[in-house]
C-alpha cells in the first residue's frame, strides 16, 4: 500500500507520549515532517524520533509537498484555523478530539473540507481497538439483553496552572478533554443519539475550567451516565448494564498496547473474560485513517460522529447553566 505521508502541527507531548512510536512503526505511515512554533524545538524531535524534516512555523510544513496530511494535536481552541489553512493547503487531517470548541465550527469545518476535497477525521483512538469492537458485538449479539443503563468514570489529578487542559479560553477543563469520551462511548455502543441531557459542572475556583462534571444522556429506553474530573485520582472504568447481563471496560481508553485487553462479561450463563491480544490503538487509528485515504472511503459516518458529539458537549454546557434537560439540537 501507498505510505501516507505525515506532516505533524505542533510538538505537544500527547505526540511524544503516545504518537510518535506507533507512527514510526506503521508501515504505511511515513513521518515527514513537525513544524513548532520554535524551530529549535521542531529540529530537536525531528532528530530525536528519525522525522524527516523540521520547520519553524506550521505555514512553512502546510507549503511542502512531501506532506500529504497533517496531524493536529494543537490546544482545542486553535483546531478550527489550522483545519481550515490545511485543508487549503490540500492536505488530509486528522485532529485531535474534540475537533472543535462547538458544534457550529464542527459542522463548518466539515463543509469547508468537503469543498477542499480533503479528508478530515477527529482522532478517537478508542473506537479503534478490538476491544470496542468486541463489546459492541456482545451487545448486538444480545449476550447481555437489552441495554438499560451505561456508566463512564473517567478521572486524572492536573493542578499545574500552565497546563493548556487547565486554560479556559484555550478550551481547558474535564468535560472537552476527557468528558467527550464519556459521551461517544455510549453513542458507539448503541448507534444512536441521545435525546436530552441535564449535568452538572463544578468550576476550578482559580481556572475557572470544569474540574468535576456528570450528566445523564436520555437515549430514550436507555439512559448513560458520566462522572469526569480533571481534579481526581486516576481512573477510568466503564459498565455496561443491560437485562440480562453485564460488560466492563477496566482500562477503556488509555489501553496498554504491550498487554493484553480485558472485556469482564457476566451474564446468565455465567461470567467469563475475554482478552484481546495487544495492540496499538493510536496505531491503528493511523492506518484506518490511512487506509480511507487511499482506498477513498465514503467518511460520512466520521464527519456525522464528529458533529454529533460536540452537539451533546453544548448541550450539556447549557444544562449545566439552564439546571434543566437540554435537547439535543
Amino acid at each position: 500500500m501507498k505510505t501516507l505521508r505525515l506532516g505533524i502541527l505542533g510538538v505537544s507531548n500527547h505526540f511524544i507520549k503516545r504518537i510518535v512510536l506507533p507512527a514510526s512503526e506503521t508501515s504505511c505511515i511515513q513521518l515527514a515532517a513537525i513544524a513548532s512554533r520554535s524551530e529549535s524545538k521542531a529540529i530537536e524531535a525531528a532528530k530525536e524520533f528519525g522525522i524527516d524534516q523540521a520547520y519553524g512555523s506550521y505555514e512553512e510544513l502546510l507549503r511542502s509537498d512531501q506532506v500529504d496530511a497533517v496531524y493536529i494535536p494543537l490546544p482545542n481552541h486553535l483546531h478550527t484555523e489550522w483545519i481550515k489553512k490545511a485543508a487549503d493547503a490540500g492536505k488530509h487531517i486528522l485532529c485531535e478530539k474534540p475537533m472543535c470548541m462547538h458544534a457550529d465550527e464542527v459542522i463548518d469545518v466539515v463543509e469547508y473540507c468537503q469543498k477542499k476535497d480533503v479528508y478530515l477525521m477527529e482522532a478517537f483512538m478508542y473506537k479503534h481497538h478490538p476491544q470496542w469492537q468486541k463489546a459492541r458485538d456482545v451487545i448486538r449479539t444480545n449476550n447481555i439483553g437489552k441495554i438499560r443503563y451505561i456508566s463512564t468514570s473517567f478521572s486524572y489529578n492536573n493542578p499545574a496552572p500552565s497546563n493548556i487542559r487547565n486554560i479556559k479560553e484555550y478550551g481547558g477543563g474535564g468535560l472537552r478533554d476527557i468528558g467527550c469520551y464519556a459521551i461517544s462511548v455510549p453513542r458507539f455502543l448503541l448507534g444512536r443519539e441521545p435525546k436530552r441531557v441535564i449535568s452538572l459542572l463544578n468550576e476550578h475556583k482559580e481556572f475557572g475550567t470544569d474540574e468535576l462534571s456528570s450528566a445523564i444522556l436520555d437515549f430514550g429506553d436507555t439512559q448513560a451516565t458520566f462522572t469526569v474530573s480533571t481534579g481526581a485520582s486516576a481512573f477510568q472504568k466503564v459498565d455496561i448494564i443491560g437485562t440480562a447481563g453485564r460488560v466492563t471496560v477496566d482500562l477503556p481508553f488509555n489501553t496498554y498496547a504491550d498487554t493484553d485487553a480485558k472485556l469482564i462479561v457476566d451474564s446468565a450463563i455465567g461470567h467469563r473474560e475475554i482478552l484481546i491480544p495487544p495492540i496499538d490503538q493510536y496505531g491503528q487509528m493511523l492506518e484506518d485513517f490511512a487506509n480511507m485515504i487511499h482506498n477513498k472511503t465514503d467518511i460520512s459516518a466520521e464527519e456525522d460522529d464528529a458533529i454529533n458529539n460536540q452537539r451533546v458537549i453544548d448541550a450539556i454546557f447549557k444544562s449545566s447553566v439552564s439546571e434543566k434537560w437540554e435537547n439535543i439540537d
